[in-house]
């Protein structure tokens, strides 16, 4: 009776499954969008082995082999803006240009795996004479909300990431919802970016691509300035920077984030920043993990199993390894429902009033 059970309770999934699919192939060929934040259906095999925290901080480039890791990049720019000291626009183009150096459609064509509840990754990108301590954790699962916080001497990083892929007829879009917030400490400015969307295209061939026509944005209150930006073909990438107070157009921003983008003053026409990829492979920067074995919320302890059996292609091992971590959070929810708790993160609490997730310094992070 109870091999019978479970052999029902299988069936009815498995028609659960095939009747979901169903209903997204049909709206996705009307050119309807389908939200696949939910979505559980992603064979092993076409997952990555990574977990999603560790994708955004050191994946490859997906831009040129031997170039260094986005966040290298991301931070050596901002690093040279902090040292430049020159006006406000300028500062501004520098911060616009480690958005872009950053920002680029992922070098795998594999989903990285959902973190778990609680899950961080803790790391260091290390300069010759400056380092920046950074940890992430998943502070929230419904929805998916990854919180991150990155400190140097003089530079803060933090903001929050909530990836919301939908089928769109032939291709996968996936929106990063959330915002980035770069404050650069001594001029107490801070700089909010959106974070645009890249796409997963199916036809003529399998590729990855930002989405292109679509705007995204960096302000600053205190300097009144704001840009806005789209990627188009080819890898390129425009934008335009404007003051607030006066409406007037004072930056542009022009070039491919494969090759070379130049920032100009409007009035003068001068080169005020620029980002070239060529020059960014002199980048001297590093990424050092920090793993924490007796910790098992970190990302490396979670999907150890996983991992391994995924890096041996021992797929249905790899498949249940994956299937017992999810349970393993599933029975920590209803334990805490049953006692009535709510889940506290870590390092990051809620700032009720302003509506975002903020570091707790009274965390402390063990680096090692």
């Amino acid at each position: 009776m109870e091999a019978e059970s479970r052999g029902g309770s299988f069936a009815a999934k498995a028609r659960a499954y095939a009747k979901a699919v169903t209903a997204m192939a049909s709206v996705a060929a009307r050119g309807g969008r389908v939200d696949l934040t939910s979505f559980l259906g992603t064979p092993i095999r076409w997952c990555a082995r990574i977990s999603l925290l560790r994708t955004v901080t050191d994946s490859a480039s997906s831009v040129s082999s031997d170039a260094p890791s986005r966040t290298v990049r991301f931070f050596e720019m901002l690093r040279r803006v902090d040292a430049e000291r020159d006006d406000a626009v300028t500062r501004f183009a520098g911060v616009a240009l480690a958005m872009i150096a950053e920002i680029e459609p992922p070098a795998s064509l594999k989903k990285p795996l959902n973190p778990v509840l609680g899950e961080t990754a803790i790391h260091s990108v290390v300069f010759p004479n400056e380092r920046f301590e950074s940890v992430w954790e998943q502070v929230s699962h419904h929805p998916p909300i990854s919180a991150h916080c990155t400190r140097g001497s003089n530079v803060r990083v933090e903001g929050e990431l909530r990836p919301k892929p939908h089928l769109v007829g032939a291709h996968i879009e996936v929106e990063l919802e959330g915002e980035a917030r770069i404050t650069l400490i001594d001029r107490d400015e801070t700089y909010v970016s959106d974070l645009p969307s890249f796409e997963w295209r199916f036809v003529p061939r399998w590729h990855s691509r930002m989405t292109r026509k679509r705007k995204w944005s960096i302000r600053c209150e205190k300097t009144g300035l704001r840009g806005e930006f789209t990627y188009a073909a080819k890898r390129g990438v425009r934008g335009v920077v404007y003051s607030t107070w006066s409406g007037a157009a004072v930056c542009e921003i022009d070039g491919r984030y494969d090759g070379s983008v130049v920032a100009k003053k409007i009035s003068s026409g001068e080169a005020v920043a620029r980002y070239d990829l060529e020059d960014a492979k002199r980048f001297r920067g590093q990424i050092v993990r920090h793993t924490h074995l007796d910790d098992e919320r970190d990302t490396e302890v979670v999907w150890k199993e996983t991992f391994k059996a995924m890096e041996e292609n021992r797929w249905d091992d790899a498949k249940n390894a994956k299937k017992r971590v999810e349970e393993s959070e599933r029975e920590k929810r209803r334990e805490r429902e049953a006692r009535g708790e709510t889940f506290e993160p870590r390092f990051f609490t809620l700032d009720e009033r302003l509506g975002r997730w903020v570091r707790d310094t009274r965390a402390q992070v063990v680096l090692y």
